[in-house]
């Protein structure tokens, strides 16, 4: 099976690199709200590129794939904290448990902000004394439930909001996920929907600068925000654990992600283990414009019934600073 792994891995590289998969769909990005929604909340997964829709690795799992809830036994938390670039924070946390039986719930939110930023105008460049604030944050409540040995489902109810410069739109998304243990080994096989919802525009209205037709002079017209779609996205992928013996592990994962604002790309990600203490990761994105290689490290501390974990992920951007991922875990046993 680990000849598998390396052999996938090297395909998936070679059709890369002869361009077999076109950005196709590149110029739709832009063309959504609530972007933060993409932004990887998990240092773990980052650490991995991301492919984790069939990993149940901790409680920020939920995040890629709702019905991961069903599959987290133990009580767990977990708290990230995003060094995103132009001095921009995302913070992030997500608790999960199992209620009774084969019922699970989790609640999960993040903040995405920065710094009051000074106002600047065409006539003030240097700035007007004025100052606006910019967040973005979200929160969700995720219910689960293990229908079978090997299958799951899990959903998310989420409220996300916007405020920038005095103008504010929020909307209610959701998130469907499905978790299935093939038989074969340890390969499983899941897909999740993500940031599904209405249409969405700020609230209020804007002046709009525009000719007169008749008059030839300028006019200021009151028009309505325009709206657009969240940020939706599915995943499918699979993943397998190719070595487990001896206190060693080796999970190999492959994913498709489909987002509505920007082109199909495919991810891998790789994460070994050793007496399931410490952690190394890697991983690729490609036909993803901006990012490519990612990888992470991480350990596992034990404190009576409790678990602590520790990661940082990275991701490497081509043009941007790169972001640093930090995230803490706790297993209640």
């Amino acid at each position: 099976m680990k000849n598998i792994a390396i052999s996938a891995l090297l395909i998936i590289s070679s059709a890369s690199a002869q361009n077999l998969f076109p950005i196709l769909g590149g110029q739709r990005a832009g063309t959504s709200v609530f972007t933060f929604l993409n932004i990887g909340v998990s240092a773990r997964a980052v650490g991995m590129g991301e492919s984790v829709v069939a990993l149940n690795q901790d409680a920020s799992s939920i995040f890629y794939n709702p019905a991961i809830i069903a599959q987290l036994e133990n009580t767990e938390i977990s708290v990230s904290q995003i060094q995103w670039p132009a001095e921009i924070n995302y913070d992030y946390f997500s608790i999960t448990h199992r209620i009774f039986g084969r019922n699970y719930i989790g609640f999960n939110g993040g903040i995405l902000h920065m710094e009051p930023m000074l106002e600047t105008t065409e006539y003030h460049p240097e700035g007007t004394g004025n100052y606006f604030r910019f967040q973005d944050r979200f929160f969700g409540v995720t219910y689960g439930a293990k229908m079978t040995d090997r299958f799951s489902f899990g959903m998310t109810i989420k409220h996300v909001a916007e405020d920038m410069a005095g103008h504010h739109m929020s909307a209610f998304l959701l998130d469907m996920g499905t978790f299935y243990w093939t038989g074969y080994r340890s390969l499983r096989f899941c897909a999740s929907l993500s940031n599904f919802g209405q249409q969405v525009s700020p609230e209020g209205t804007y002046e709009k600068r525009i000719l007169d037709q008749n008059s030839g002079s300028e006019i200021t017209e009151i028009t309505n925000f325009e709206k657009f779609s969240p940020p939706t996205q599915f995943r499918v992928g699979a993943a397998i654990d190719p070595l487990d013996s001896n206190g060693q592990k080796l999970a190999f994962s492959l994913q498709l992600n489909h987002p509505v604002d920007n082109a199909e790309y495919i991810v891998t990600g790789l994460e070994y283990s050793y007496m399931e203490i410490l952690f190394a990761r890697a991983g690729h994105k490609f036909n993803k414009y901006e990012e490519d290689i990612t990888f992470g490290i991480g350990f596992v501390i034990p404190v009576g019934p409790l678990m602590i974990r520790a990661d940082y992920g990275y991701a490497n951007f081509n043009h941007l600073t790169d972001p640093q991922r930090f995230s803490i875990g706790v297993t209640l046993k």
